[in-house]
């Protein structure tokens, strides 16, 4: 096996694993009953949305608040173009010609969701991406609130703060887990290529990286785009999911669980997002159950309105507090087993017995 072969083979095998976990947790979601059942798509559908989030700050090291802005472009694009004749007539009638006759499949609608969102970004990442650190994040912040202005006004495609339903087939979990499976590969892969490595370097040290002629506008640019296009189709799978939609859907609540997701796993690593996101919907879900009232072992919890959200925050706390880094310390699962063998080569051989301690080489100094 060559050199250049192994880490792609690493990542294959990284992959596997990580598709194994979250078919595991999907399987697991199914046995709890319908609630249960619809919690699990939603972790699915997150944890497509944290992954791409993934691909962008993970590798550039630059915190997008504005990222589900592309996942709600993508969501009403798919509402759109997917909605029958007679609920367009009614909800948009004041649609352009063209969009009102249009009317597409669920695969057709998710690409064109996907691409629209990407080609936003384009547009957006073109001054934006020339920023750096806080004010590349502060500027973020204001696509969001932008996007949600926007989507609130332009009541000819969106319906306002009205919002839209969609009555169509959602998609099976099977659909939603081979979708997050291929959304994980592809972040895998990203990662390993040319342009995840150099921005992976620029991360690290920007001005190193500009030294040795990475074009960090351009590297970032790439990945804000392809994270994009994977919020977008996550929009898309979200809106027929759930069935209806607002601009309120896709602003803050979203974006902070989104990004405790990505922190709690560990920033910089997909092991990192997919374990996060599987711990903050667990501890999500329990939460909400806590939060409509329970009785344990005769004790009474009444309901406490906005428990889950305190909770979420306890969580983020606490992980912020004890591993800063994340679950997974920004690592991939992968990278553990070769650290230790790396540090068995580098220690020094022991004396035998018989032999005495190893010759020392010629030209050193013995102490």
């Amino acid at each position: 096996m060559t050199t250049s072969t192994r880490p792609w083979l690493r990542a294959g095998v990284l992959a596997a694993v990580l598709c194994a976990l979250v078919a595991l947790a999907t399987l697991l979601g199914t046995l709890g009953g319908p609630r249960l059942d619809r919690a699990t798509g939603i972790a699915l559908i997150m944890l497509i949305v944290v992954v791409g989030l993934k691909i962008f700050v993970g590798d550039s090291g630059i915190f997008s608040f504005g990222h589900v802005a592309f996942m709600g472009v993508g969501a009403y694009t798919t509402a759109i173009v997917m909605m029958a004749p007679a609920q367009r007539a009614f909800q948009l009638p004041e649609l352009p010609g063209f969009l009102a006759d249009l009317e597409l499949s669920a695969f057709e609608a998710a690409l064109l969701s996907g691409v629209v969102a990407a080609v936003f970004a384009l547009l957006v990442s073109l001054p934006l991406m020339r920023l750096s650190g806080l004010t590349a994040s502060l500027a973020t912040v204001a696509l969001l609130i932008t996007c949600h202005s926007v989507l609130q006004n332009a009541d000819r495609f969106t319906r306002g703060s009205g919002g839209l339903i969609l009555i169509v087939e959602p998609p099976a979990l099977l659909t939603l887990l081979v979708c997050a499976c291929v959304t994980i590969v592809a972040a895998l892969a990203f990662r390993q290529s040319r342009i995840g490595l150099r921005l992976a370097a620029s991360r690290e040290d920007e001005v190193a990286a500009r030294a040795i002629g990475v074009r960090v506008w351009w590297e970032r640019g790439i990945a804000f785009v392809v994270s994009a296009f994977v919020l977008g189709v996550a929009g898309s799978l979200f809106v027929r999911y759930v069935g209806s939609i607002n601009p309120d859907s896709f602003f803050l609540s979203l974006t902070f669980t989104a990004i405790a997701m990505l922190v709690v796993g560990g920033l910089t690593s997909v092991s990192g997002a997919v374990i996060g996101t599987i711990v903050v919907s667990v501890a999500l879900e329990v939460l909400r159950v806590i939060e409509s009232g329970v009785t344990i072992g005769g004790l009474e919890i009444p309901s406490r309105s906005g428990l889950a959200s305190v909770g979420l925050a306890l969580v983020l706390l606490g992980v912020l507090l004890l591993r800063p880094a994340g679950i997974t310390g920004g690592r991939e699962l992968s990278e553990l087993v070769p650290r230790r063998s790396r540090r068995a080569e580098q220690r020094p051989a022991e004396p035998d017995a018989r032999t005495g301690p190893p010759p020392v080489p010629v030209g050193a100094v013995e102490e």
